[in-house]
């Protein structure tokens, strides 16, 4: 055996892990048979009688299904009934039908009848005839009848002369109906349907569009045809059915509100869902298509053949005339006839609850040593998984890290600790919730584990913070490398969250032993260093220790220390430097700037303290001196005057912000007019519903609003139309191209433009010369700061002048 196998971590850990599950499933091994041939056997009964419950309700089923077949089919027959009788009408009568007769005569025959669109009387008219007709027709009150044929486009002309015509000329239409006239000899689907009926002197039926339309659609209609015959003459052979033809009889009928009718009037059960599709509908639904039924009882109805194949059916078939509608049945949704297994659950739930007493019996003689397994087991998952991510937690990897750094002083092993840390979470667990964080870590957990072979450990040390012991290669410095590319890369791609897709990255810091050094706390304090290094230097990035990382992190010590200590004794002091009205030349204001004035140092600008205070938490207190201090400054100033205040974007998401400002300004007596907050966009990216809020909090007080550094980030117009600022200060960065760069003046007066259009004001920061300062004038700025026009100075040295007399002094 060689040395690697003997001092394998695996190995003793699975032989272990064998032995402890066989001494945990010996005890459950009679009650778990038992158990299996209790459940199978209870499972085999119930499912034989629920084999029988099925077929008695399908038989009830089929039996009800087919009895609302016949019910709906002999309505359909009492209305096709009735139209014969029209028939008889006209063959019977001695003298021609008046149309006062037909319309009598149709009224009382198909009154409480819902299923009738329309009955309609069309003779068979010559060419010598048709003027007379039209002109009886006129004479009706039928105002401009004419016979009128249907062009291809349902445009209606008048008919072009022929031989023979079949116009509608009675109906139950009102008499301004369009129908009047129009000859079904034009229409060819009709009359091939006339021609059906007149030949087998058979009543003949055509699903087609009607020529009504209802809200400028054409519905669908079933259009009945009855031959109509003289008087004593022959129909025994074809040629004396065509020669003896008077004209036709014809019904529109609306299946829907047929057979619905006749299931009203016949009380139909709505235990049975019934629908109605048409020949070629019903194709398409055999093949697998959708199609809509004619008639449907019930909305849930099947539409396809895998609706159709998924429960249970019966079909059938309803005949109007020569033309058959093919009937599709299902039990209704929670009806009665559909198989509810009840005498099924009853003999499964029997058999359960005799296999639950025999398996708790057998399994009595071995319940304490299971228990005492179980909650063994329990309490070391517990003690050593993360239970979010089901990863090793900071426990176990401590302990890991033991023994992994033990083997490296024993054999000389050499192995790197990877710290990583996520970028960007916080924001999208504040912004979409705790649920998408926890969803987040669990994919992230996934993608690590996909980077790793099987002897490096992966756990999680808590929130976004995760770890690797990475071990067993030739060049320990190139596989850390190699993995904390691949890392990178792999968490860079997009996550799928519900309804979010995401990006973030992660920063990795990482040491090795013993390159740099073999104690286990040492290591870890090293990578913890170089992932703050990736943190510093832009994120999403992996960095290797090296010495100059904890001399700089001596250094960042003391100086929080001493930020500490100098919050504590008040060694900051704020420095005001003035704005002006560029076209007036009056001083609108200063802006208050912060300055520490440190005891060994000197005088430290802002940029050198700032980040750090941010960073540590300690801008909150300096932040609420600031606002304090500046406040009573200002209380001193003539009434014109303000002064700005910047916000750092930790403070702005303070609480009790709002409350330090009004204290602030009630202490100090200064008019909340006067006080003017300063935002950088970075204050909007996060938080956006609280930070408008809040905003808004401040302006109904009086306080104004300015967007800071304005042009330096990437979301300044939508910020501008989001969020309830006053003032926009152009950042100096334009203004020190402004007479170098063409580009400059033009973004300078684009921002000019935009502002005005949105009813704010421009400060243009970083003055410097006159010439910048008559260019902004030209472009419509409204205030000017820099040095041109005053530098930062103490509360003692803020004067009065102008900006305007500073500027002739200068030329001169």
């Amino acid at each position: 055996m060689s040395d690697k196998d003997r001092h394998s971590p695996r190995q003793g850990d699975v032989i272990e892990w064998r032995r402890l599950s066989t001494s945990r499933s010996s005890p459950w091994r009679p009650a778990l048979v038992a158990a299996i041939i209790g459940l199978l056997l209870s499972l085999a009964g119930a499912y034989a009688v629920g084999k029988w419950e099925e077929r008695v309700a399908k038989l009830e089923f089929e039996a009800v299904a087919e009895t609302q077949t016949i019910i709906m089919q002999n309505g359909i027959s009492e209305y096709t009934s009735r139209l014969l009788a029209l028939r008889t009408l006209f063959e019977s009568a001695n003298e021609e039908i008046s149309r006062s007769e037909f319309e009598a005569f149709s009224d009382r025959l198909f009154e409480h009848r819902p299923g009738i669109l329309r009955v309609g009387w069309i003779p068979r008219i010559n060419r010598k005839e048709r003027t007379e007709y039209e002109a009886a027709a006129v004479s009706d009150g039928i105002s401009g009848y004419q016979i009128k044929s249907l062009a291809a486009n349902d445009a209606v002309t008048t008919a072009p002369q022929s031989d023979e015509y079949f116009p509608i000329f009675f109906s139950t239409e009102p008499k301004t109906s369009r129908v009047y006239g129009l000859d079904y000899s034009t229409v060819p689907e009709r009359w091939v349907t006339l021609e059906r009926a007149r030949d087998n002197n058979l009543i003949t039926a055509l699903r087609a569009k009607l020529y009504e339309t209802n809200d400028g659609i054409h519905p669908l209609g079933v259009l009945v045809c009855v031959p109509v015959y003289v008087k004593g003459t022959s129909r025994t052979l074809v040629i004396d059915r065509r020669r003896n033809l008077a004209g036709f009889v014809v019904g529109i009928l609306s299946l829907p509100q047929l057979l619905q009718s006749v299931r009203d009037t016949m009380a139909a059960t709505a235990a049975v869902s019934i629908s109605v599709y048409s020949p070629e509908a019903y194709r398409k639904v055999k093949a697998g298509d959708q199609a809509a039924p004619d008639f449907s009882s019930d909305h849930q109805s099947p539409q396809s053949r895998l609706a159709i194949a998924s429960s249970l059916t019966w079909s059938g078939t309803l005949t109007i005339g020569d033309i058959s509608w093919k009937v599709l049945a299902t039990p209704a949704t929670n009806g009665r006839l559909i198989t509810h297994y009840d005498r099924a659950l009853t003999v499964l739930a029997a058999g359960i609850v005799i296999t639950t007493f025999l398996a708790i019996y057998l399994s009595l003689a071995g319940r304490n040593s299971r228990r005492l397994a179980d909650a063994n087991r329990r309490v070391l998952e517990l003690a050593q998984t993360d239970i979010l991510t089901g990863l090793p937690n900071r426990a176990s990897f401590l302990d890991r890290l033991e023994n992994v750094n033990a083997r490296e002083r024993m054999y000389g092993e050499s192995f790197s600790i990877l710290m990583l840390d996520l970028d960007r979470f916080k924001n999208i667990n504040d912004s979409l919730g705790h649920a998408a964080g926890d969803t987040l870590l669990q994919q992230v957990a996934r993608r690590l584990r996909s980077a790793l072979r099987e002897t490096d450990f992966l756990a999680r040390l808590g929130g976004d913070e995760f770890a690797i012991i990475q071990m067993g290669s030739d060049d320990q410095q190139s596989a850390s490398i190699n993995l904390a590319a691949r890392i990178s890369k792999l968490i860079g791609e997009p996550f799928s969250l519900p309804g979010h897709r995401v990006e973030i990255g992660t920063s990795i810091g990482v040491s090795m032993a013993p390159l740099h050094g073999s104690d286990q706390e040492q290591l870890l304090k090293k990578a913890d260093l170089a992932l703050y290094r990736s943190k510093s230097a832009g994120r999403n990035c992996f960095t290797l220790y090296d010495e100059a990382m904890s001399t700089e992190l001596e250094a960042r010590f003391t100086l929080e220390s001493d930020l500490r200590d100098a919050i504590a004794l008040c060694q900051f002091e704020l420095h005001y430097q003035p704005f002006f009205d560029i076209l007036s030349g009056h001083r609108r204001g200063f802006e208050a700037l912060v300055r520490w004035r440190h005891p060994t140092r000197g005088l430290i600008p802002p940029d050198q303290f700032i980040p750090l205070a941010e960073e540590s938490g300690l801008i909150l207190p300096l932040g609420e001196w600031v606002i304090r201090r500046a406040c009573n400054d200002a209380a001193s100033w003539p009434s014109d005057t303000k002064v700005a205040v910047n916000v750092s974007p930790v403070q702005f998401k303070q609480a009790e912000l709002f409350d330090i400002v009004q204290s602030a300004l009630h202490n100090s007596g200064l008019p909340a007019q006067r006080l003017e907050i300063e935002l950088t966009e970075s204050v909007l990216l996060e938080r956006a519903a609280e930070t408008h809020t809040l905003m808004e909090k401040f302006k109904r007080i009086g306080i104004s609003l300015a967007l800071d550094d304005f042009g330096t980030g990437y979301s300044s117009l939508s910020c501008l139309t989001a969020f309830p600022f006053d003032k926009i200060k152009i950042d100096k960065s334009f203004i020190g191209r402004l007479t170098a760069h063409q580009n400059s003046s033009a973004i300078i007066s684009s921002i000019v433009t935009l502002a005005t259009g949105l009813d704010m004001s421009v400060t243009a920061e970083g003055v410097e010369t006159i010439e910048q300062l008559e260019i902004l004038r030209v472009l419509g700025a409204n205030f000017a700061q820099g040095y041109l026009l005053g530098r930062p100075v103490p509360f003692d040295d803020v004067d009065d002048q102008s900006y305007s007399s500073r500027s002739r002094t200068n030329v001169a």
